[in-house]
């Protein structure tokens, strides 16, 4: 009986951790413009520019996030400076 308890918890536990990997590149920058690092709840990653890298789905969400909040200040930066 101690074995199908623990069999279950253990097939839990991988369920739980398991996590879905994306690949993404992100583009070279300047030169003075380093790796991309993104922390999510405390889990660190340094992500190296110009290299095919896999990483959890949920930092190419923060990434994808990081851009669209980018492109939207820009666009309010424009309009500001225009009027």
């Amino acid at each position: 009986m101690a074995n199908t308890t623990e069999t279950k918890a253990t097939e839990k536990k991988e369920t739980k951790n398991t996590v879905k990997m994306v690949k993404i590149k992100l583009p070279r920058g300047r030169k003075d413009e380093g790796d991309a690092t993104v922390g999510v709840n405390g889990n660190i990653f340094k992500i190296k520019r110009g290299v095919e890298v896999e990483v959890p789905d949920y930092v190419a969400d923060v990434l994808a996030n990081s851009e669209a909040t980018t492109e939207k200040a820009f666009a309010y930066q424009d309009s500001v400076q225009k009027n």
